[in-house]
């Protein structure tokens, strides 16, 4: 781990280099400045972890320099000393930002003890910046998580989309991180300054949602003691994220529609018409060309909102995702429960990667958070996983590997690699891994039974 970098700013040179001497020996990267300009200077060229300064110089005041020293690098920590200690010098220096205030003549046990725990505090925010790095250059795009081709096509798909204006289409079950898709798209896009405004249509009445969308005047329904803007005016100039619109009734639907063509609306019992310009990403769980058949969607908003559409894979579809995003998880978690855990036991993650997740990636991470408060060991176990996992495990284990009595070894090879293979959805390179043995193994017996 590198050194701390230290910049002291005080006009008396005795003070300066002796402090320089004994932070030196505390093995902090120091440098020194006599007057506010010439630490300005330095703080446009160079990057500080802390910054001591004092509150009287020649040129420049302290609270200027705080400023501008925040306005650069708001982590960059201060602390500040004077000769003149008040309790409203001290209010003034933390409102401006700096993180502690000593007083003259600096007490050196008092200033390192100050020191290390800044310095403590700056090594976590830059861990955590460092591993938010590493994760978005390997496999992440803003908050997505997924190393198999299946989301590494969706991660192209998005780049290629977001910078354009088009209606776009979410399809994917529940808990498949539909929302965080929505999120990728509008902060790749040029709207990206302006709100992102999302909305979950599925909980809310058909009065409710459309006052949600379109906003009211006061007066307009009983409790309508004022008037509201809805989300329309809400995100203007944004994007707006119609979460399960599947379950939008055929009212809102028209209204939803007109605002797509024409860009206006009213709000519910206005009479003046309102102009939004607004990108609409949509997502639904249906599938809504069945739902257009069955006569419970409108064609024509299907047709506008079917602009771009994008498949969401459920979790059991892309398990080589699994271990990667336990393991964000895990540190997560572990950061936000002061808990120190190295990672997964073999077994548990082998439960981890057989299980179906049926609530997808927002089931695997309440699980997993769920495993980091109750573990007390390094490392999560079996017995910290919900039971329905060693259940429906064993269950499927059951279901698989279930030959009768008198089966031939033969017959009974065919069947253990056939079942294996359905059950990781034709992988061979998967069901080779859990039976202990090579993808040419299990070539080579289709060829044998394709010949028999």
């Amino acid at each position: 781990m590198r050194k701390p970098r230290l910049l002291l700013i005080d006009d008396d040179e005795n003070t300066v280099n002796g402090l320089k001497n004994i932070l030196s020996r505390d093995e902090y990267d120091t440098s020194c400045a006599f007057t506010g300009h010439d630490a300005l200077k330095k703080i446009e060229r160079i990057h500080f972890d802390i910054v001591i300064t004092d509150m009287k110089l020649p040129d420049i005041g302290g609270f200027t320099i705080i400023e501008e020293i925040k306005r650069k690098d708001a982590n960059t920590a201060v602390v500040m000393i004077t000769a003149y200690s008040s309790i409203q010098t001290a209010i003034d220096a933390m409102k401006k930002g700096a993180d502690h205030y000593l007083t003259k003549p600096i007490n050196i046990d008092e200033l390192e003890l100050v020191l290390n725990r800044i310095w403590e505090k700056q090594l976590l925010i830059l861990q955590n910046k460092e591993l938010r790095q590493k994760l978005d250059e390997k496999y992440n795009f803003h908050g997505l998580i997924g190393d198999t081709p299946e989301m590494q096509q969706i991660f192209k798909t998005i780049s290629e989309i977001a910078p354009t204006t088009a209606t776009v289409l979410i399809y994917g079950a529940t808990g498949t991180g539909k929302e965080l898709i929505a999120n990728a798209i509008h902060y790749n896009s040029d709207r990206k300054d302006s709100p992102f405004v999302a909305l979950h249509c599925a909980s809310l009445s058909e009065g409710v949602l459309e006052s949600e969308l379109f906003g009211h005047e006061k007066g307009a329904f009983t409790g309508a003691i004022s008037q509201r803007r809805g989300r329309f005016e809400l995100a203007n100039r944004g994007s707006l994220f119609l979460d399960e619109i599947g379950e939008m009734n055929s009212h809102v639907q028209i209204k939803l529609l007109r605002v797509l063509e024409t860009g206006s609306f009213e709000r519910v019992g206005g009479e003046k018409s309102l102009n939004t310009d607004v990108r609409i990403i949509a997502a639904t769980n249906k599938d809504l060309e069945k739902e257009v058949e069955e006569g419970r969607f409108r064609d024509d908003l299907f047709y506008r909102l079917n602009v771009i559409n994008l498949l969401i894979p459920p979790l059991r579809e892309r398990r080589d995702d699994i271990p990667l995003l336990a393991d964000c998880f895990l540190v997560k978690y572990a950061q936000k429960n002061n808990k120190k855990i190295k990672g997964f036991s073999s077994q548990t993650m082998r439960l981890l990667n057989s299980y179906d997740w049926p609530g997808n990636v927002r089931e695997l991470e309440n699980i997993i958070e769920r495993a980091v408060v109750m573990t007390r060991k390094d490392l999560i176990e079996p017995d910290s996983l919900p039971s329905k996992i060693n259940l429906s495990i064993k269950k499927a284990n059951r279901d698989v590997f279930s030959i009768p009595f008198g089966t031939t070894l033969k017959d009974a090879e065919r069947k253990i690699i056939t079942e294996t293979l359905q059950a990781m959805n034709g992988s061979k390179s998967k069901a080779a891994k859990i039976l202990g043995i090579s993808t040419r193994k299990i070539e080579y017996k289709h060829k044998e039974w394709s010949t028999t």
